[in-house]
């Protein structure tokens, strides 16, 4: 019996860690879908952050490493735009919100030079970049700051962001304010939520 109780004992923590692990894996999988991102917003005292995750194919119109020039000045695009997020989210001019930092993180952000494999000829780095593309999913994460002298009038949120990127058709937000938790579903012809 205590043989039987200390492999229980044993047995148990790991299938809750197995069951844990096997959720996660199933969260993150439903968690990349086209043309959708999640919005965490929260607002305490003068400041108000958010957390916008989406795959890079909303923003950036593909999820490969950027190799041609074409592809390059896009991705240069979109950082740029992010890094100027007052024009994505608005908030009331009575707010007097100011954006203060955008920190943004995405493997095809990184700085490197694509140099192609010397043993491989035109045909076959062709079909290697084609299963990259097919294979890789990739997600653009980005965090923004800002400092409002009136949190006061932090009535609503405007986002201009589905303008900027058609490739955005929904966005899960989740909300702390000081009127509480809210959750909503934001899209193209409703691109506004209001936090009273």
């Amino acid at each position: 019996m205590r043989r039987q109780l200390a492999i229980f004992s044993i047995a148990m923590p790991l299938s809750i860690y197995a069951l844990a692990q096997e959720h996660q894996e199933h969260a993150s999988l439903g968690a990349h879908e086209h043309g959708v991102a999640s919005l965490n917003l929260a607002i305490e005292g003068n400041q108000v952050s958010i957390d916008l995750d989406s795959p890079a194919v909303n923003l950036l119109g593909f999820e490969h490493a950027a190799s041609q020039p074409e592809d390059i000045a896009k991705v240069a695009a979109v950082q740029a735009q992010l890094h100027h997020a007052e024009q994505l989210f608005q908030f009331p001019a009575d707010a007097g919100c100011t954006l203060t930092s955008a920190d943004l993180d995405s493997p095809l952000f990184a700085e490197h030079e694509h140099e192609e494999p010397a043993h491989e000829d035109e045909h076959e780095t062709a079909e290697h970049e084609h299963e990259e593309h097919n294979h890789q999913h990739a997600d653009i994460e980005a965090q923004f700051i800002f400092n409002c002298a009136q949190p006061a009038a932090l009535s609503s949120l405007q986002l201009p962001l589905f303008s900027v990127f058609p490739g955005l058709q929904r966005l899960n937000l989740q909300a702390i304010t000081p009127n509480g938790q809210l959750g909503a579903e934001l899209t193209p012809d409703h691109p506004v939520v209001s936090f009273n």
